[in-house]
């Protein structure tokens, strides 16, 4: 009878579920999209409660398909990171809809806590900013804006809060790339910070386990679907998973994953002072080896293609994203800011915004905009890992697109390696979980073509339209304060 482990990868926008042999072979696998609410200008909530029964009934079907001629020895996890969950331990519901990492709701705190000369302290701890996008702002949130029993509720990432329901409300629990995107873990000490707990208002009692990634972190039969339990075992930050699977272990090494968001890691061997438009990270850390890094954020990339196809119709389907689109030319330009910009700039109150728009512009210009906006987007983040050098070992949704990765080699100028895998993510915590190196990989390589000429005139005319942003971005913060003393 074969083993295979059950790896989850819960993302922004999907749960997906994989069946993995001790070879590392994708052996099958479900998916499920769940759903995205805006409550407000510049929220973004999840359901947790269909996040859970979406990943229990793609374990359910990949059960029922191989049960008979299968042998399950594990389950992995992989999750989108920074995203808020929070939830009554006694009864085990969820308080209010998850925060997402985009979310833009606590903005005002941000501001506030910089204002007040907060930032170098949590820089000097954390490795982060002090920012929306991480988590210690929206745990603060709930606690100020939901009814919620101080001594009852527990945080957790999405991680925590899928260990919490596969382990019948047993552990709860985080690994140690997790814990660290959440403003509230040293750096140094590997731990929750009891200061920066207090900065934020979080009782530890709230706070999950901190474990390495390849700890067991309990047992489940997933919910009476196995006789017999199986450890949870392997479970990561999907960027980090992504950077443990690329195989990121040398100074320099970097990888850019292509998400909803995107995250380009380089392993920095040892923690580095900041570099501007960067965070600190942890790479991954296991019970025998960890590694540190720098990281660039985007936010908006996946995401903005989303939009362009779902909300604004401009495409229909992936392989209308082809030659002749690419061979089109045109004025339209897009800086995609649909959540704000982060790195280097880091302003949450930043919007997207065209320019180049004319009476002949059609909806081919438009989503060749989007596109390039993307890209320059990401240009911008890859130069401040410093002159060209390394190859950057690509994967992620995006990265599936040949002429996207020309694109990107072309204004990055860079050679960019991308891996053919399909989720490197899911690869990393199985790694994790299962103690193995390393598996079987096919990549293809692409290199600049374009003359550095076209290359340095495209980002100029971004980084102009950059500036347009950025400037109506500090106008409407003025306006907010002026109302704010009135």
């Amino acid at each position: 009878m074969k083993s295979a482990s059950i790896v989850i990868d819960q993302s922004t926008t999907a749960s997906k579920v994989y069946l993995i042999d001790e070879t590392g072979t994708i052996l099958d696998a479900c998916s499920k999209t769940h759903n995205k609410y805006y409550p407000d200008k510049g929220w973004v909530e999840h359901d947790p409660q269909q996040i859970w029964e979406q990943v229990l009934e793609c374990i359910r079907r990949l059960i029922l398909a191989h049960g008979d001629e299968m042998k399950f020895v594990r389950a992995s996890i992989t999750n989108q990171r920074e995203t808020v969950v929070a939830w009554n331990k006694e009864t085990g519901k969820p308080v209010c809809n998850a925060i997402v990492w985009q979310c833009a709701r606590t903005n005002d705190l941000c501001r506030k806590m910089i204002r007040e000369g907060h930032e170098p302290f949590v820089l000097q701890r954390t490795g982060l900013k002090i920012d929306p996008y991480f988590s210690a702002t929206k745990m603060k949130w709930i606690l100020d804006h939901c009814e919620v029993d101080r001594q009852k509720v527990r945080f957790g990432t999405i991680d925590s809060w899928l260990i919490y329901k596969l382990t019948n409300g047993k552990v709860h629990a985080t690994d140690h790339t997790n814990a660290s995107r959440t403003l509230l873990y040293g750096l140094e000490s590997e731990t929750w910070d009891d200061e920066l707990c207090t900065l934020f208002g979080i009782e530890r009692s709230m706070l999950p386990d901190i474990l390495c990634s390849d700890d067991v972190f309990g047992w489940t039969d997933l919910n009476g679907l196995l006789k017999e339990p199986i450890p949870i075992q392997g479970v990561m930050g999907d960027s980090q998973a992504a950077f443990y699977a690329q195989r990121c272990v040398h100074e320099g090494d970097i990888k850019m994953t292509l998400g909803t968001g995107s995250s380009i890691m380089m392993n920095s061997s040892k923690r580095q002072p900041r570099i501007d438009g960067l965070v600190n990270v942890l790479g991954y850390k296991m019970k025998e080896s960890r590694a540190y890094g720098v990281e660039g954020i985007v936010n908006c990339n996946g995401e903005s293609l989303n939009w362009a196809k779902e909300d604004m119709r401009w495409f229909f389907d992936y392989d209308e994203l082809n030659e002749d689109l690419f061979e089109r030319s045109s004025s339209v330009l897009f800086v995609p800011a649909l959540t704000g910009l982060s790195m280097p700039y880091w302003n949450p109150a930043a919007q997207g915004m065209f320019i180049g728009v004319g009476r002949q512009s059609r909806r081919e210009d438009f989503l060749l905009a989007v596109i390039h906006g993307v890209i320059c987007q990401l240009c911008d983040a890859l130069a401040c890992f410093g002159s060209a050098g390394m190859p950057v070992r690509v994967d992620g949704g995006l990265s599936r697109n040949k002429f996207i990765m020309q694109l990107l080699a072309d204004l990055s100028g860079r050679t960019i390696e991308v891996c053919e895998h399909p989720d490197l993510s899911a690869m990393g915590v199985w790694l994790a979980g299962s103690g193995k190196n390393d598996f079987k990989r096919k990549t293809n390589t692409l290199y600049p073509k374009r003359p550095d000429a076209w290359r340095q005139a495209q980002l100029e005319r971004y980084h102009r339209a950059i500036d347009c942003v950025l400037m109506l971005a500090n106008v409407k913060k003025e306006e907010t304060e002026d109302e704010t003393k009135i």
